[in-house]
């Protein structure tokens, strides 16, 4: 897990290592939630969930990228496990291929479940 920052941002000097690269994984972070890579069928998908996070989803291995909804399953954006059951997910909350950066956006990073009542077909 990434270290968190150690000093208040307005201390003059040299910043720590390990703020440097907090901020150099956060700055990829950004960059990468601006400009997604379009999802070409292939791979795992990054899922809008609520306002601002994402989950990372595995789409069923028959499945279609030109298929509205995406049948996929939520899954552990560290360890690859199924979080859920198949869901059907609207084109619309489809962010992008699946990106290592995303999962500072995700529950599983932020130690919080998924919500019980996760619809993805709205």
């Amino acid at each position: 897990m990434t270290a968190r920052y150690r000093r208040c941002g307005h201390d003059t000097g040299p910043l720590h290592p390990g703020d440097q690269q907090a901020i150099a994984e956060f700055t990829v972070m950004l960059a990468a939630r601006k400009k997604p890579a379009p999802w070409t069928g292939q791979g795992d998908i990054a899922v809008r969930i609520g306002e601002y996070g994402l989950a990372r989803g595995r789409p069923r291995p028959d499945q279609q990228p030109d298929t509205n909804p995406v049948a996929l399953a939520l899954i552990h954006p560290d360890t690859g496990t199924a979080l859920t059951a198949t869901l059907h997910c609207a084109q619309f909350r489809i962010h992008g291929a699946w990106a290592m950066p995303y999962r500072l956006l995700t529950h599983a990073f932020a130690g919080r479940d998924l919500p019980a009542d996760i619809d993805l077909s709205t």
